[in-house]
């Protein structure tokens, strides 16, 4: 997958996941570059800024890995299959989907 590609997945997945989790109307994203998100989740902050024009290898995996660490930080880690089971709210479903699919994301370039 390609840097520019990588990333704007990257900051997609994470918008997502910011706008189901965040603590009411906390959200906030700039659009210039660095592309900043803001929000936060049970009162705890979290702030990630993107380089879009970003290219380095090395810069790419250093942004991964500290989205790995904000979240873990937030206690947002990885939802496992049967926290997943257990859940019987569909919205609550959908949030920890999200979360899985950034998760493997990260994992994905954790291991590459």
């Amino acid at each position: 997958m390609s840097a520019r590609r990588e990333i704007n997945t990257l900051i997609d997945l994470a918008r997502k996941v910011g706008q189901a989790f965040c603590d009411k109307n906390t959200f906030q994203e700039t659009s210039s570059d660095p592309i900043i998100q803001e929000w936060k989740y049970q009162g705890a902050k979290f702030r990630m800024n993107f380089q879009k024009t970003q290219s380095d290898e090395i810069a790419i995996e250093n942004c991964y890995a500290q989205m790995r660490k904000k979240l873990t930080e937030l206690n947002l880690g990885a939802p496992s299959e049967s926290s997943m089971r257990l859940v019987s709210n569909f919205a609550k479903v959908e949030e920890l989907i999200l979360l899985d699919e950034l998760w493997e994301e990260l994992d994905a370039n954790n291991q590459s």
